[in-house]
């Protein structure tokens, strides 16, 4: 996190936009370049396993996969696609087993199930990087739609038919 202060030398008089009568134009000028303001950034870093109150070994040492997802195969809208995404690799320690109660498939990894959403892949890789995870991102594969219209179907083409009517 960002932290921004202005720090400013002392001045003798606070000086407004219209000159007053009694200082001359070049007494203004030099107190106005001795005076310089300076903008210093400082940052301050809080390690998310201080906050988060998870074991360190599964909060920062995770390799998440930053992605778009695909369109469905079985529907033809893309509603879905538009967002990035961010989920978890399989843990090797958080081994799986069947409830043997329910017979649900269960896990030692909390963090398996959850899938989290961004705007854009900036805010995924920087919420990935703040979190302290590595990351890789699986970009994209963009669909190449083809101009195709119904009059392609009728016009001449050397070779067989394209249709074959009987009557």
């Amino acid at each position: 996190m960002l932290s921004t202060r202005l720090l400013t030398a002392p001045r003798m008089a606070t000086l407004s936009a219209v000159r007053a009568f009694s200082i001359s134009a070049r007494t203004l000028n030099k107190q106005q370049q001795t005076t310089p303001d300076v903008l210093e950034m400082t940052e301050s870093y809080t390690p998310a396993e201080i906050i988060s109150g998870a074991p360190a070994h599964l909060s920062t040492s995770r390799v998440v996969r930053i992605y778009q997802a695909a369109k469905p195969a079985t529907q033809s809208g893309t509603w879905g696609t538009r967002v990035w995404r961010v989920d978890w690799d399989i843990v090797d320690r958080a081994n799986r087993w069947e409830n043997d109660l329910m017979g649900y498939a269960s896990s030692g990894d909390y963090m398996q199930g959850t899938e989290m959403k961004f705007t854009s892949k900036e805010a995924a890789v920087r919420f990935a990087t703040n979190q302290g995870w590595d990351y890789y991102i699986q970009e994209p594969h963009t669909r190449k739609i083809r101009p195709k219209s119904y009059a392609t179907n009728f016009e001449h083409s050397v070779g067989k038919l394209k249709h074959i009517r009987t009557k």
